[in-house]
Protein backbone atom coordinates (compact mmCIF):
# COMPACT_ATOMS: atom_id res chain seq x y z
CA UNK A 1 0.00 0.00 0.00
CA UNK A 2 2.95 2.32 0.78
CA UNK A 3 4.34 1.39 -2.67
CA UNK A 4 1.06 2.61 -4.45
CA UNK A 5 0.90 5.69 -2.77
CA UNK A 6 4.43 6.63 -3.61
CA UNK A 7 3.64 6.09 -7.26
CA UNK A 8 0.51 8.13 -7.06
CA UNK A 9 2.14 10.99 -5.06
CA UNK A 10 4.82 10.57 -7.85
CA UNK A 11 2.75 10.77 -10.30
CA UNK A 12 0.69 13.53 -8.53
CA UNK A 13 4.16 15.76 -8.54
CA UNK A 14 4.65 15.85 -12.23
CA UNK A 15 1.24 16.97 -13.31
CA UNK A 16 1.74 19.25 -10.75
CA UNK A 17 5.26 20.32 -12.32
CA UNK A 18 3.69 20.90 -16.01
CA UNK A 19 0.62 22.95 -14.74
CA UNK A 20 3.06 25.26 -12.59
CA UNK A 21 4.67 25.52 -16.26
CA UNK A 22 1.25 26.14 -18.24
CA UNK A 23 1.91 22.83 -19.84
CA UNK A 24 -1.02 21.03 -20.37
CA UNK A 25 -0.60 17.54 -21.26
CA UNK A 26 -3.03 14.31 -22.16
CA UNK A 27 -0.70 11.79 -21.49
CA UNK A 28 2.79 11.09 -19.33
CA UNK A 29 4.48 10.43 -22.58
CA UNK A 30 3.95 13.94 -23.68
CA UNK A 31 6.31 15.03 -20.42
CA UNK A 32 9.79 15.90 -21.36
CA UNK A 33 12.25 14.24 -19.76
CA UNK A 34 13.30 16.98 -17.39
CA UNK A 35 10.71 17.72 -16.32
CA UNK A 36 10.75 13.99 -14.73
CA UNK A 37 13.94 14.60 -13.71
CA UNK A 38 13.10 17.56 -11.84
CA UNK A 39 10.67 15.40 -9.56
CA UNK A 40 12.41 14.42 -6.01
CA UNK A 41 12.38 11.31 -5.85
CA UNK A 42 15.67 10.46 -3.86
CA UNK A 43 14.65 8.91 -1.02
CA UNK A 44 11.94 6.64 -3.47
CA UNK A 45 12.78 2.88 -4.93
CA UNK A 46 10.47 1.40 -7.07
CA UNK A 47 9.96 -2.19 -7.45
CA UNK A 48 9.16 -3.39 -10.73
CA UNK A 49 7.20 -6.53 -9.73
CA UNK A 50 4.38 -4.49 -10.42
CA UNK A 51 4.90 -4.76 -14.05
CA UNK A 52 3.47 -8.11 -15.65
CA UNK A 53 6.28 -9.80 -17.84
CA UNK A 54 4.87 -9.93 -21.49
CA UNK A 55 3.43 -13.69 -21.87
CA UNK A 56 5.92 -16.57 -22.78
CA UNK A 57 4.13 -18.47 -26.11
CA UNK A 58 5.78 -20.38 -28.89
CA UNK A 59 4.22 -20.77 -32.81
CA UNK A 60 4.17 -24.86 -33.28
CA UNK A 61 7.90 -25.43 -34.70
CA UNK A 62 7.52 -27.90 -37.65
CA UNK A 63 11.16 -28.36 -39.41
CA UNK A 64 11.28 -29.92 -42.85
CA UNK A 65 14.92 -30.20 -43.93
CA UNK A 66 14.88 -27.95 -46.81
CA UNK A 67 16.41 -29.52 -50.04
CA UNK A 68 20.21 -28.85 -50.82
CA UNK A 69 20.74 -28.05 -54.73
CA UNK A 70 24.62 -29.30 -55.59
CA UNK A 71 25.76 -29.15 -58.87
CA UNK A 72 29.04 -30.27 -60.06
CA UNK A 73 30.93 -29.81 -62.97
CA UNK A 74 32.38 -32.77 -64.25
CA UNK A 75 35.67 -32.77 -66.49
CA UNK A 76 37.53 -35.87 -67.93
CA UNK A 77 40.16 -35.37 -69.47
CA UNK A 78 40.80 -37.45 -73.20
CA UNK A 79 44.16 -38.40 -72.75
CA UNK A 80 42.86 -40.43 -69.86
CA UNK A 81 40.17 -42.05 -72.18
CA UNK A 82 43.52 -42.53 -74.39
CA UNK A 83 45.25 -44.64 -71.96
CA UNK A 84 42.01 -46.73 -70.85
CA UNK A 85 41.50 -47.04 -74.42
CA UNK A 86 45.31 -48.38 -75.27
CA UNK A 87 45.03 -50.53 -72.07
CA UNK A 88 41.75 -51.87 -73.37
CA UNK A 89 42.91 -52.80 -77.05
CA UNK A 90 46.75 -53.64 -76.47
CA UNK A 91 47.72 -56.81 -78.36
CA UNK A 92 45.04 -58.86 -79.82
CA UNK A 93 42.10 -56.79 -80.08
CA UNK A 94 40.12 -59.24 -82.18
CA UNK A 95 39.89 -63.43 -83.01
CA UNK A 96 38.22 -65.35 -84.84
CA UNK A 97 39.73 -68.75 -84.85
CA UNK A 98 36.91 -71.04 -86.46
CA UNK A 99 36.38 -70.98 -90.47
CA UNK A 100 33.95 -73.37 -90.77
CA UNK A 101 31.08 -70.91 -90.06
CA UNK A 102 32.12 -68.80 -92.96
CA UNK A 103 35.14 -69.77 -94.61
CA UNK A 104 37.43 -67.17 -92.67
CA UNK A 105 40.01 -66.65 -89.91
CA UNK A 106 40.57 -63.07 -88.95
CA UNK A 107 42.96 -62.12 -85.80
CA UNK A 108 44.16 -58.41 -85.77
CA UNK A 109 46.73 -56.57 -83.21
CA UNK A 110 46.60 -53.27 -82.37
CA UNK A 111 49.80 -51.43 -83.76
CA UNK A 112 50.09 -48.25 -82.20
CA UNK A 113 48.48 -45.98 -79.73
CA UNK A 114 45.26 -44.69 -80.32
CA UNK A 115 44.39 -40.86 -80.97
CA UNK A 116 41.37 -39.35 -79.60
CA UNK A 117 39.45 -36.59 -80.61
CA UNK A 118 35.49 -35.24 -79.31
CA UNK A 119 33.45 -32.90 -81.07
CA UNK A 120 29.90 -32.46 -79.49
CA UNK A 121 29.11 -35.50 -78.59
CA UNK A 122 30.94 -37.78 -81.02
CA UNK A 123 34.35 -39.64 -80.10
CA UNK A 124 36.40 -39.79 -83.05
CA UNK A 125 39.94 -41.88 -83.44
CA UNK A 126 41.99 -44.30 -85.73
CA UNK A 127 43.09 -47.67 -84.47
CA UNK A 128 46.29 -48.77 -86.62
CA UNK A 129 45.92 -52.84 -87.03
CA UNK A 130 47.74 -55.86 -88.10
CA UNK A 131 45.76 -58.02 -89.80
CA UNK A 132 46.27 -61.80 -90.22
CA UNK A 133 43.66 -63.66 -91.96
CA UNK A 134 42.98 -67.55 -93.01
CA UNK A 135 40.72 -67.71 -96.41
CA UNK A 136 39.42 -71.17 -97.47
CA UNK A 137 38.84 -71.19 -101.05
CA UNK A 138 36.36 -73.69 -102.72
CA UNK A 139 37.98 -75.44 -105.85
CA UNK A 140 34.60 -77.21 -106.17
CA UNK A 141 36.31 -81.10 -105.66
CA UNK A 142 38.19 -80.13 -102.90
CA UNK A 143 39.19 -76.69 -100.55
CA UNK A 144 42.29 -75.09 -100.17
CA UNK A 145 43.28 -72.29 -97.25
CA UNK A 146 45.27 -69.42 -97.44
CA UNK A 147 46.93 -66.89 -95.51
CA UNK A 148 47.07 -63.36 -95.46
CA UNK A 149 48.61 -60.15 -93.81
CA UNK A 150 47.85 -56.53 -93.95
CA UNK A 151 48.39 -53.51 -92.08
CA UNK A 152 45.76 -51.24 -91.98
CA UNK A 153 44.52 -47.71 -90.59
CA UNK A 154 40.83 -47.72 -89.44
CA UNK A 155 38.72 -44.32 -88.78
CA UNK A 156 36.02 -44.55 -86.15
CA UNK A 157 33.33 -42.81 -84.70
CA UNK A 158 31.78 -43.07 -81.19
CA UNK A 159 28.47 -41.69 -79.80
CA UNK A 160 28.24 -41.88 -75.94
CA UNK A 161 25.16 -41.27 -74.55
CA UNK A 162 23.43 -42.20 -71.24
CA UNK A 163 21.09 -44.76 -70.52
CA UNK A 164 18.01 -43.66 -67.63
CA UNK A 165 19.65 -46.58 -65.98
CA UNK A 166 23.43 -45.51 -65.79
CA UNK A 167 24.73 -47.30 -68.45
CA UNK A 168 26.75 -46.14 -70.97
CA UNK A 169 25.42 -46.16 -74.53
CA UNK A 170 27.87 -46.01 -76.98
CA UNK A 171 27.44 -46.72 -81.07
CA UNK A 172 30.46 -46.94 -82.98
CA UNK A 173 30.70 -46.69 -86.83
CA UNK A 174 33.99 -47.53 -89.33
CA UNK A 175 34.12 -44.42 -91.08
CA UNK A 176 37.13 -45.16 -93.43
CA UNK A 177 40.21 -47.20 -94.04
CA UNK A 178 43.72 -47.19 -95.31
CA UNK A 179 45.80 -50.13 -96.33
CA UNK A 180 49.15 -49.62 -94.69
CA UNK A 181 50.44 -52.66 -96.80
CA UNK A 182 47.98 -54.20 -98.84
CA UNK A 183 47.00 -57.83 -98.51
CA UNK A 184 48.56 -60.63 -99.98
CA UNK A 185 48.43 -64.59 -100.38
CA UNK A 186 50.78 -66.98 -101.83
CA UNK A 187 49.24 -68.92 -104.50
CA UNK A 188 52.55 -71.02 -106.53
CA UNK A 189 54.89 -69.33 -104.43
CA UNK A 190 53.94 -66.12 -105.50
CA UNK A 191 52.55 -63.24 -103.14
CA UNK A 192 49.90 -61.94 -104.96
CA UNK A 193 47.46 -58.83 -103.95
CA UNK A 194 43.85 -59.41 -102.87
CA UNK A 195 42.90 -55.97 -101.80
CA UNK A 196 39.46 -56.68 -103.45
CA UNK A 197 38.90 -59.83 -101.47
CA UNK A 198 40.03 -57.73 -98.10
CA UNK A 199 38.05 -54.89 -98.83
CA UNK A 200 34.69 -57.29 -99.21
CA UNK A 201 36.00 -59.44 -95.61
CA UNK A 202 35.96 -56.08 -94.18
CA UNK A 203 32.49 -55.02 -95.04
CA UNK A 204 31.36 -58.24 -93.96
CA UNK A 205 33.06 -57.95 -90.64
CA UNK A 206 32.82 -54.37 -90.16
CA UNK A 207 29.27 -54.55 -87.39
CA UNK A 208 31.82 -56.94 -85.58
CA UNK A 209 34.36 -54.61 -85.19
CA UNK A 210 31.80 -51.51 -84.01
CA UNK A 211 30.39 -54.36 -81.50
CA UNK A 212 33.58 -55.30 -79.96
CA UNK A 213 34.80 -51.58 -79.29
CA UNK A 214 31.90 -50.62 -77.69
CA UNK A 215 31.89 -53.61 -75.46
CA UNK A 216 35.26 -52.90 -74.48
CA UNK A 217 34.75 -49.85 -73.64
CA UNK A 218 31.66 -50.26 -71.45
CA UNK A 219 33.58 -52.72 -69.83
CA UNK A 220 36.51 -49.96 -69.33
CA UNK A 221 34.35 -47.43 -67.71
CA UNK A 222 31.06 -49.40 -65.53
CA UNK A 223 29.12 -46.20 -65.26
CA UNK A 224 26.45 -47.85 -63.49
CA UNK A 225 28.30 -49.43 -60.69
CA UNK A 226 30.59 -45.99 -60.12
CA UNK A 227 27.04 -44.27 -59.90
CA UNK A 228 25.66 -46.80 -57.37
CA UNK A 229 28.66 -47.02 -55.35
CA UNK A 230 28.98 -42.82 -55.46
CA UNK A 231 24.90 -42.68 -54.35
CA UNK A 232 25.35 -45.47 -51.34
CA UNK A 233 28.46 -43.39 -49.87
CA UNK A 234 26.96 -39.85 -50.07
CA UNK A 235 24.35 -41.77 -47.56
CA UNK A 236 26.87 -42.89 -44.29
CA UNK A 237 27.25 -40.20 -42.04
CA UNK A 238 30.83 -38.00 -42.73
CA UNK A 239 32.35 -37.14 -39.58
CA UNK A 240 35.62 -34.56 -38.96
CA UNK A 241 36.80 -32.48 -36.14
CA UNK A 242 36.02 -28.41 -37.06
CA UNK A 243 37.53 -25.61 -34.81
CA UNK A 244 37.53 -28.48 -32.12
CA UNK A 245 34.11 -29.88 -32.02
CA UNK A 246 33.05 -33.42 -33.50
CA UNK A 247 30.99 -32.41 -36.67
CA UNK A 248 28.51 -34.98 -38.55
CA UNK A 249 26.60 -34.54 -41.72
CA UNK A 250 24.33 -37.08 -42.74
CA UNK A 251 23.01 -36.74 -46.28
CA UNK A 252 19.75 -37.91 -47.57
CA UNK A 253 19.67 -38.12 -51.70
CA UNK A 254 16.63 -37.60 -53.54
CA UNK A 255 17.45 -37.40 -57.11
CA UNK A 256 20.44 -36.92 -58.93
CA UNK A 257 20.58 -35.69 -63.33
CA UNK A 258 23.47 -34.65 -65.73
CA UNK A 259 23.94 -32.28 -68.98
CA UNK A 260 24.87 -34.34 -71.92
CA UNK A 261 28.37 -35.17 -72.53
CA UNK A 262 30.18 -32.18 -74.47
CA UNK A 263 33.46 -32.21 -75.95
CA UNK A 264 35.84 -28.87 -75.64
CA UNK A 265 39.23 -28.01 -75.67
CA UNK A 266 40.93 -31.55 -74.83
CA UNK A 267 38.01 -32.83 -72.35
CA UNK A 268 34.89 -34.05 -72.52
CA UNK A 269 32.52 -32.22 -69.93
CA UNK A 270 28.86 -32.37 -67.97
CA UNK A 271 27.46 -31.57 -64.65
CA UNK A 272 25.92 -33.15 -62.22
CA UNK A 273 23.59 -31.97 -60.29
CA UNK A 274 22.38 -33.60 -56.66
CA UNK A 275 19.37 -32.59 -54.52
CA UNK A 276 19.33 -34.10 -51.27
CA UNK A 277 18.67 -32.99 -47.63
CA UNK A 278 21.38 -32.28 -45.33
CA UNK A 279 21.57 -32.83 -41.10
CA UNK A 280 24.28 -31.28 -39.73
CA UNK A 281 25.30 -32.84 -35.98
CA UNK A 282 27.07 -31.61 -33.08
CA UNK A 283 28.80 -34.29 -31.01
CA UNK A 284 30.87 -37.69 -30.44
CA UNK A 285 28.20 -40.00 -31.45
CA UNK A 286 27.92 -41.42 -34.98
CA UNK A 287 24.09 -40.24 -35.47
CA UNK A 288 23.43 -43.10 -37.75
CA UNK A 289 22.16 -42.59 -41.32
CA UNK A 290 18.58 -43.08 -42.72
CA UNK A 291 16.95 -45.41 -44.15
CA UNK A 292 19.85 -45.73 -47.52
CA UNK A 293 17.32 -45.47 -50.74
CA UNK A 294 18.56 -46.83 -54.05
CA UNK A 295 20.62 -44.97 -57.46
CA UNK A 296 17.27 -43.83 -59.08
CA UNK A 297 16.99 -42.90 -63.02
CA UNK A 298 18.92 -40.55 -64.48
CA UNK A 299 17.32 -37.52 -66.15
CA UNK A 300 18.80 -35.68 -68.35
CA UNK A 301 18.78 -31.77 -68.57
CA UNK A 302 20.18 -29.88 -70.94
CA UNK A 303 22.05 -27.04 -69.20
CA UNK A 304 21.89 -26.21 -65.15
CA UNK A 305 24.02 -24.02 -63.04
CA UNK A 306 27.66 -24.74 -61.64
CA UNK A 307 26.86 -23.62 -57.91
CA UNK A 308 25.72 -25.59 -54.62
CA UNK A 309 22.67 -24.63 -52.50
CA UNK A 310 22.82 -26.22 -48.93
CA UNK A 311 20.35 -25.51 -46.35
CA UNK A 312 21.84 -26.60 -42.56
CA UNK A 313 19.49 -25.98 -39.53
CA UNK A 314 21.90 -24.86 -36.53
CA UNK A 315 20.16 -23.68 -32.71
CA UNK A 316 20.88 -20.99 -31.10
CA UNK A 317 20.05 -21.73 -27.44
CA UNK A 318 19.03 -19.54 -24.89
CA UNK A 319 21.65 -20.30 -22.43
CA UNK A 320 23.60 -19.16 -25.48
CA UNK A 321 22.24 -15.99 -26.04
CA UNK A 322 21.77 -15.29 -21.89
CA UNK A 323 25.66 -15.75 -21.57
CA UNK A 324 26.65 -13.62 -24.67
CA UNK A 325 23.71 -10.72 -23.18
CA UNK A 326 25.34 -10.87 -19.08
CA UNK A 327 28.76 -10.45 -21.04
CA UNK A 328 27.72 -7.24 -22.64
CA UNK A 329 25.33 -5.66 -20.19
CA UNK A 330 25.98 -6.94 -16.61
CA UNK A 331 27.24 -4.00 -14.11
CA UNK A 332 26.39 -1.62 -16.90
CA UNK A 333 24.57 1.40 -15.00
CA UNK A 334 21.74 3.34 -17.27
CA UNK A 335 20.48 6.83 -16.31
CA UNK A 336 21.88 9.31 -14.10
CA UNK A 337 22.66 9.76 -10.42
CA UNK A 338 19.74 8.63 -8.15
CA UNK A 339 17.76 7.92 -10.91
CA UNK A 340 20.19 5.48 -12.24
CA UNK A 341 19.64 1.84 -12.48
CA UNK A 342 21.97 -1.27 -13.18
CA UNK A 343 21.53 -4.67 -15.08
CA UNK A 344 22.27 -7.77 -12.72
CA UNK A 345 20.75 -10.73 -15.00
CA UNK A 346 19.88 -10.86 -18.34
CA UNK A 347 17.41 -13.69 -19.49
CA UNK A 348 15.61 -14.05 -23.41
CA UNK A 349 12.06 -16.48 -24.12
CA UNK A 350 9.87 -15.90 -26.69
CA UNK A 351 6.56 -14.42 -27.34
CA UNK A 352 5.35 -15.71 -30.76
CA UNK A 353 7.43 -13.75 -33.20
CA UNK A 354 8.82 -11.88 -30.35
CA UNK A 355 11.87 -12.11 -29.05
CA UNK A 356 11.57 -10.89 -25.01
CA UNK A 357 14.42 -9.71 -23.21
CA UNK A 358 14.55 -9.73 -19.36
CA UNK A 359 16.49 -7.57 -17.08
CA UNK A 360 16.86 -7.87 -13.60
CA UNK A 361 18.16 -4.57 -12.66
CA UNK A 362 18.55 -2.27 -8.57
CA UNK A 363 19.18 0.60 -8.10
CA UNK A 364 16.16 3.67 -9.34
CA UNK A 365 14.29 0.66 -10.11
CA UNK A 366 14.62 -2.76 -7.93
CA UNK A 367 13.28 -6.20 -10.00
CA UNK A 368 12.62 -7.21 -13.68
CA UNK A 369 11.62 -4.65 -16.80
CA UNK A 370 11.06 -6.53 -20.15
CA UNK A 371 11.78 -5.45 -23.66
CA UNK A 372 10.35 -7.01 -27.09
CA UNK A 373 12.36 -7.24 -29.80
CA UNK A 374 12.91 -8.97 -33.58
CA UNK A 375 15.88 -11.26 -34.50
CA UNK A 376 17.31 -10.48 -37.49
CA UNK A 377 20.63 -12.05 -39.66
CA UNK A 378 23.05 -9.51 -40.09
CA UNK A 379 25.00 -10.42 -42.91
CA UNK A 380 27.93 -8.21 -43.02
CA UNK A 381 29.07 -9.43 -39.24
CA UNK A 382 27.66 -12.84 -39.79
CA UNK A 383 25.82 -12.63 -36.44
CA UNK A 384 22.26 -12.92 -35.32
CA UNK A 385 21.30 -9.33 -34.10
CA UNK A 386 18.10 -7.84 -32.66
CA UNK A 387 16.03 -4.95 -33.66
CA UNK A 388 12.75 -3.04 -33.47
CA UNK A 389 13.57 -3.07 -29.52
CA UNK A 390 10.47 -1.49 -27.68
CA UNK A 391 9.59 -1.16 -24.51
CA UNK A 392 5.66 -2.73 -24.37
CA UNK A 393 3.85 0.17 -22.35
CA UNK A 394 0.77 -0.36 -19.99
CA UNK A 395 -0.53 3.25 -20.18
CA UNK A 396 -2.28 3.54 -16.68
CA UNK A 397 1.13 2.35 -15.37
CA UNK A 398 2.88 5.53 -14.39
CA UNK A 399 6.26 3.02 -13.95
CA UNK A 400 6.10 1.85 -17.25
CA UNK A 401 6.01 5.33 -18.31
CA UNK A 402 8.85 6.21 -16.36
CA UNK A 403 11.11 3.23 -17.50
CA UNK A 404 10.04 4.02 -21.25
CA UNK A 405 11.14 7.72 -20.78
CA UNK A 406 14.41 7.37 -18.50
CA UNK A 407 15.90 4.45 -19.81
CA UNK A 408 15.05 2.55 -23.02
CA UNK A 409 16.68 5.14 -25.51
CA UNK A 410 19.97 3.83 -23.75
CA UNK A 411 18.82 0.35 -23.35
CA UNK A 412 17.65 -0.10 -27.44
CA UNK A 413 20.85 1.28 -28.85
CA UNK A 414 23.03 -0.78 -26.34
CA UNK A 415 21.01 -4.19 -27.48
CA UNK A 416 20.34 -3.19 -30.92
CA UNK A 417 24.55 -1.85 -31.76
CA UNK A 418 26.13 -4.18 -29.34
CA UNK A 419 24.26 -7.12 -28.72
CA UNK A 420 25.15 -10.34 -31.44
CA UNK A 421 25.41 -13.83 -31.66
CA UNK A 422 28.08 -14.60 -33.93
CA UNK A 423 27.54 -17.18 -36.28
CA UNK A 424 30.71 -17.02 -38.91
CA UNK A 425 32.33 -19.72 -36.39
CA UNK A 426 29.83 -22.18 -36.85
CA UNK A 427 30.26 -21.02 -41.23
CA UNK A 428 33.83 -21.85 -40.68
CA UNK A 429 33.34 -25.45 -38.85
CA UNK A 430 31.25 -25.82 -42.18
CA UNK A 431 34.12 -24.83 -44.26
CA UNK A 432 36.58 -26.14 -42.68
CA UNK A 433 34.47 -29.68 -42.39
CA UNK A 434 34.43 -29.11 -46.56
CA UNK A 435 37.92 -29.22 -46.67
CA UNK A 436 38.44 -31.98 -44.23
CA UNK A 437 35.86 -34.39 -45.70
CA UNK A 438 34.72 -33.32 -49.12
CA UNK A 439 36.70 -30.95 -51.03
CA UNK A 440 40.51 -31.47 -52.31
CA UNK A 441 40.00 -35.47 -51.85
CA UNK A 442 40.45 -38.36 -54.15
CA UNK A 443 37.57 -40.33 -54.06
CA UNK A 444 38.29 -42.79 -56.77
CA UNK A 445 42.18 -43.78 -58.71
CA UNK A 446 41.89 -40.43 -61.19
CA UNK A 447 38.39 -38.75 -59.53
CA UNK A 448 39.24 -35.73 -57.50
CA UNK A 449 37.03 -33.37 -56.36
CA UNK A 450 37.86 -29.65 -54.94
CA UNK A 451 35.43 -26.98 -54.13
CA UNK A 452 34.79 -23.57 -51.86
CA UNK A 453 31.96 -22.26 -49.65
CA UNK A 454 32.05 -18.84 -50.75
CA UNK A 455 28.61 -17.28 -49.04
CA UNK A 456 26.83 -17.51 -45.91
CA UNK A 457 22.79 -16.62 -45.61
CA UNK A 458 19.64 -17.08 -43.51
CA UNK A 459 16.52 -17.95 -45.04
CA UNK A 460 14.42 -18.43 -41.61
CA UNK A 461 14.70 -17.56 -37.90
CA UNK A 462 12.15 -19.65 -35.65
CA UNK A 463 11.58 -18.76 -32.20
CA UNK A 464 11.20 -22.11 -30.34
CA UNK A 465 11.34 -22.95 -26.49
CA UNK A 466 14.69 -23.97 -26.55
CA UNK A 467 15.96 -21.13 -27.67
CA UNK A 468 16.69 -19.82 -31.98
CA UNK A 469 16.81 -22.51 -34.38
CA UNK A 470 18.33 -20.89 -37.61
CA UNK A 471 18.11 -21.79 -41.34
CA UNK A 472 21.51 -21.07 -42.79
CA UNK A 473 21.69 -20.75 -46.47
CA UNK A 474 25.12 -21.65 -47.92
CA UNK A 475 26.52 -21.02 -51.34
CA UNK A 476 29.70 -22.47 -52.95
CA UNK A 477 31.00 -24.09 -55.94
CA UNK A 478 32.22 -27.83 -56.43
CA UNK A 479 34.15 -29.55 -59.28
CA UNK A 480 34.96 -32.85 -60.09
CA UNK A 481 37.57 -34.00 -62.47
CA UNK A 482 38.91 -37.47 -63.91
CA UNK A 483 42.24 -36.97 -64.98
Amino acid sequence: MQKLLSIIILSFCILQSAYARKEVVDDINDLPLDTLLSVKVDSLEIDSTTIEAPEEVYDKFYYIPRTSTIHIPMSINIPLIERRLNEAFSGLIYNDSIIDDDGLKLKAWKTRNIKLKYQADTLFYTIPVKIWAEKRFDLGITTTDKELNAEIEIDFQTTINFSKDWKLLTHTTILDYRWLSKPTIKILGMNMSISFLADQLIASNRNDFNKEIDKALNEQIPLADYMAEIWMSMQEPISTNASGYQIWIVASPENIYCTPLLGDLGKLTTTLGIKTKLDLFVGTQNPGSRRKTKLPPLKMYSNCMDTIDIGVLTDLPYELMDSVAMDLLKGTTFGEGRHSISVDTIFFYGKKDKLVIGLGVSGFINGKIYLESVPYFDKENVSIKVTDVDYKLDTRNVLAKIVNLFYKKKLKEKLENEFELPLRTEFEMIKEFGRNSIFDTEIFPDIKINGRLDDIGVERIQITPIGLKVSLDINGKLRLSID
